[in-house]
């Protein structure tokens, strides 16, 4: 997780108090989704499989949480795809540790429903020429070296890129797939070669209807 992601998460915890208390009270031991989220910013997956297994009975109510926090109103799209990726993939090893697959499915179908308000809500007139996107998809495509496959790519209501690649969920390691920071950084230079004119919008990556990386143009 970025610095700038890290910074963002900290805002997070402070606006959302009333709903988290326990991750703003430095007394207070480590909730399991703070204490998830500093093992998952190490990319330390030993740590965070044993937090999943020794706090097991936390993980529902902090997981429904966050996908409450992140279904809200006041919610942004940076806010839900993070928010997202954290309880996806928490969802998922608690999946695998305990065999309830009930949990993953509410997350995916939650994120599901973000994502199709999303693309309700985009209609704004395109700023670039369908063939440019066109060009960006497949390279995106051929980037991925066949585990990718670009699921949405438009202009929104604003201007921005909105584009959505969809990860093969067999690809990558034993969790969920990693999208490594030089490939999100060569897909921004797919953008730049073929949509010069875009300074804004975001890429997302996502496996099996959980987010695994948002990374925005600006």
């Amino acid at each position: 997780m970025s610095s700038k992601i890290g910074a963002f998460m900290f805002s997070i915890m402070i606006a959302g108090a009333a709903m988290f208390p326990c991750y703003v009270k430095a007394e207070e031991p480590a909730s399991v989704g703070n204490a998830f989220i500093e093992a998952f910013d190490k990319k330390d997956e030993a740590a965070m499989a044993n937090i999943i297994k020794t706090r097991a009975a936390e993980v529902p109510d902090e997981v429904k949480g966050m996908v409450e926090y992140a279904t809200s109103p006041g919610a942004n799209p940076q806010e839900q795809d993070f928010l997202f990726n954290i309880a996806g993939t928490m969802a998922q090893m608690y999946s695998k540790n305990t065999g309830d697959e009930r949990l993953l499915a509410a997350v995916r179908l939650n994120y599901q429903s973000v994502i199709e308000k999303r693309k309700g809500s985009g209609g704004g007139a395109s700023a670039v020429s369908k063939e440019s996107l066109e060009k960006v998809k497949k390279d995106i495509t051929d980037l991925g070296k066949g585990e990718w496959h670009v699921s949405v790519i438009r202009m929104d209501a604003n201007g921005g890129l909105d584009m959505e690649i969809d990860v093969k969920e067999s690809s990558g390691g034993e969790l969920t797939p990693h999208i490594e920071r030089k490939m999100s950084e060569a897909a921004k230079q797919i953008v730049a070669k073929h949509l010069p004119s875009v300074k804004k919008g975001r890429i997302v990556w996502t496996s099996a209807g959980v987010g695994l990386k948002t990374i925005f143009i600006e």
